[in-house]
């Protein structure tokens, strides 16, 4: 899907009101969004549920996949760079698109904006697997390349505790799970 403005579906609502239900009563400062639609929609949902407004944060964006958006990975089976794409993330560069490398710099960039504006409180910031795991990457110094093995499921929170340079993860890819 990329960047394309793909709506969050049914399911997909569904699960952004179980993960407000689990940020319900937690002292959070604010809500920060990718603004492609269906992340945006669910930062919505959290907002309206934690009773705050969301920000639009361009560096939580998804990956720019370029010529690729809107076609199908079977289709693509032959493109040399569709092939590095997960062996080389870091350098795999879709024609007109990024590499993990470039939404790295963007979304540490974001991250770093978002709480220089928001001191000392819990923030959510509600994004996209690879941008997710691109933040982890850095904060955690994990090799960019073999970041595709940590899960990121739809609806998941992730957390980081940021103290300067040092991060501790509290936890990953936790899914609300339905009543």
């Amino acid at each position: 899907m990329g960047q394309r403005p793909v709506p969050l579906n049914e399911t997909g609502k569904s699960q952004a009101y179980r993960l407000a239900e689990l940020l319900r009563g937690r002292s959070i400062r604010g809500i920060y969004s990718s603004p492609v639609i269906r992340a945006r929609r669910t930062a919505e949902i959290l907002a309206s549920v934690l009773q705050l407004e969301v920000t639009d944060e361009q560096g939580l964006c998804e990956i720019g996949c370029g010529e690729w958006e809107g076609r199908f990975w079977n289709d693509l089976a032959d493109d040399l760079v569709r092939q590095d794409f997960y062996v080389k993330p870091h350098e795999a560069r879709p024609p007109g698109g990024e590499t993990l490398r470039d939404v790295q710099a963007r979304a540490v960039a974001a991250v770093q904006r978002v709480i220089a504006g928001a001191p000392g409180g819990q923030i959510v910031l509600v994004s996209h697997a690879d941008v997710v795991r691109a933040i982890l990457a850095h904060y955690l110094d994990l090799n960019l390349q073999m970041v595709r093995r940590l899960r990121i499921d739809h609806a998941s929170v992730t957390a980081l505790e940021l103290n300067g340079d040092d991060a501790d993860l509290l936890f990953l890819n936790y899914v609300p799970q339905a009543p």
